[in-house]
């Protein structure tokens, strides 16, 4: 019999398949590439800090409790930021690439969540994340996933802030000025 912790885990990573299959789809031989090592990195990153966080789920040290409430907020906290993903790639449409990159007549997109943040897909990936971590029921893993999963998202907006801020000009700018990257009204 599995555990909510490898339902979470399973769940998550056939989340992660389907994300991919989506977003790769999209990668456009029409685009200039400004990712700067930034999509390898997010890759990577993760890899490590999923890898750890599964590692250290598995030890006897930072197990939460109560655990199964936990999992479950943790299965639900996932779903929820699943959610706010696909919506803000439905949103964002044909300008969402997997690298950093800029199409010949891309514009800021304001509509939907991007009217109240920037970077609602990575907010969604973040929440997911979080979500997943909780279910994984390890103050360790939550912990390290959660520090790493940032470090890497905050490289990626820096990124494509400057990429999208060199191409688009006063645009983005006043976009910038009106909005917050990741929560609104506070950062």
């Amino acid at each position: 019999m599995w555990t909510l912790r490898e339902y979470a885990t399973v769940l998550f990573f056939l989340w992660l398949f389907l994300d991919g299959a989506v977003v790769f789809r999209r990668k456009s031989a029409k685009t200039e590439n400004r990712d700067r090592f930034s999509l390898r990195i997010i890759i990577l990153g993760n890899m490590i800090a999923w890898t750890a966080g599964i590692y250290l789920a598995n030890t006897f040290y930072g197990v939460i409790h109560p655990t199964v409430p936990v999992q479950i907020a943790g299965l639900i906290v996932m779903a929820i930021g699943i959610l706010v993903r696909t919506i803000a790639i439905v949103q964002l449409g044909r300008f969402h690439t997997p690298n950093v990159a800029v199409l010949a007549e891309h514009r800021v997109v304001d509509i939907g969540l991007y009217h109240y943040i920037r970077h609602p897909s990575y907010l969604g990936a973040l929440i997911a994340i979080l979500g997943w971590s909780l279910a994984l029921d390890n103050w360790l893993s939550l912990l390290v996933i959660m520090l790493i999963s940032i470090m890497i998202y905050l490289y990626r907006i820096h990124e494509e802030e400057a990429a999208l801020s060199a191409a688009l000009g006063e645009s983005y700018a006043s976009y910038r000025r009106r909005t917050k990257r990741l929560i609104p009204g506070v950062y």
